[in-house]
């Protein structure tokens, strides 16, 4: 978030006010992860009298501020509101910021661990985001992710201070158009998810582009756990369509091979592509690779070479969680 301090912070004297304007620059120095901006004029000279350990830091501070665009920003002044009402930016009272800024990002995931492995491989920053309690991480508990996007939705602050990802649970690239709705007789929680987060500001969610986590598993990682099928799925053949691939539970688990009268519908969502393959390919993509293979992140190396195509969605990502924070 992006502070800023009023020129009439500085020459006002209440106690009250000047114990509050305090504890709020305390909260910004333990954090460390918000841009500040002031007078230096105003700032320091008030620092030099009530917060003199900490003049020189605030002077390197403001002299290093580089503010993310669309990071929220907070005016702190004596006349402030007490509390952010309707969207950023907010005009605040110093204890009304302080209360703002030491509330951490509420990163809100599917499934905390496995989801957070994921996280930690792909956008290494993460994990000291989390040690620094700039983010909270909490499980959204699959479908349980819905009322938490709808509480998030009517909560002045949670609305800006919450974060969701999920995956889009799409078995077709077709499946990421707009408009499209899942065929009547299957479900698709991403798709639940995505249409409740309209409530939700635009950059406060992020649907995965491929259908679950596991989906972004490097080749490698894949192939030290099932050669045969690894080899089957990272084809030609398939091509991208591996990006939709059901990695736990493989083409039985969506009903295709073999058939499955009960999952009709589910099977005809890939349009037909896996049963086009050889036969050989289909027997062998049959089983997946289990239902523990997100584990496997924690054995991606560190700076792993990404695809072009994840490099791109990651950095969309970590750029929103970062204007987020």
């Amino acid at each position: 978030m992006i502070v800023d301090f009023d020129d009439s912070c500085w020459p006002h004297v209440d106690a009250d006010w000047q114990r509050s304007l305090i504890e709020l620059l305390m909260i910004v120095k333990r954090s460390e992860a918000h841009a500040v901006l002031a007078s230096p004029g105003g700032l320091l000279p008030w620092c030099d009298s009530h917060l003199p350990l900490f003049a020189d830091y605030f002077r390197v501070r403001l002299a290093s501020a580089q503010p993310r665009t669309n990071a929220i920003k907070i005016l702190v002044h004596p006349n402030g509101a007490p509390q952010p009402a309707g969207n950023p930016p907010w005009t605040l009272t110093a204890e009304a910021a302080a209360s703002v800024l030491s509330r951490p990002l509420r990163v809100v995931l599917e499934n905390d661990e496995s989801d957070r492995l994921f996280l930690t491989s792909t956008i290494p920053s993460f994990f000291v985001w989390c040690k620094r309690g700039w983010i909270e991480s909490v499980m959204g508990g699959g479908s349980a992710m819905t009322p938490k996007i709808a509480s998030a939705a009517t909560d002045t602050l949670a609305r800006w201070r919450t974060f969701f990802i999920f995956d889009s649970d799409r078995l077709h690239p077709s499946e990421l158009a707009v408009g499209w709705t899942p065929p009547r007789g299957d479900g698709c929680q991403g798709y639940v998810f995505e249409t409740s987060c309209a409530s939700m500001p635009r950059d406060r969610w992020h649907r995965l582009e491929r259908r679950a986590i596991e989906n972004y598993l490097p080749p490698s990682i894949l192939h030290a756990i099932e050669a045969n099928l690894s080899a089957a799925l990272f084809s030609p053949d398939v091509g991208s369509m591996a990006h939709f691939y059901n990695m736990k539970q493989g083409l039985q688990g969506d009903g295709v091979s073999p058939s499955e009268p009960s999952q009709a519908v589910r099977a005809t969502r890939n349009q037909g592509f896996w049963t086009s393959l050889p036969q050989t390919a289909v027997s062998t993509l049959e089983p997946g690779f289990g239902r523990k293979v997100s584990d496997e992140f924690a054995n991606v190396p560190a700076h792993y070479p990404w695809p072009h195509s994840v490099i791109a969605e990651i950095n969309a990502l970590t750029d929103a969680l970062q204007d987020a924070m």
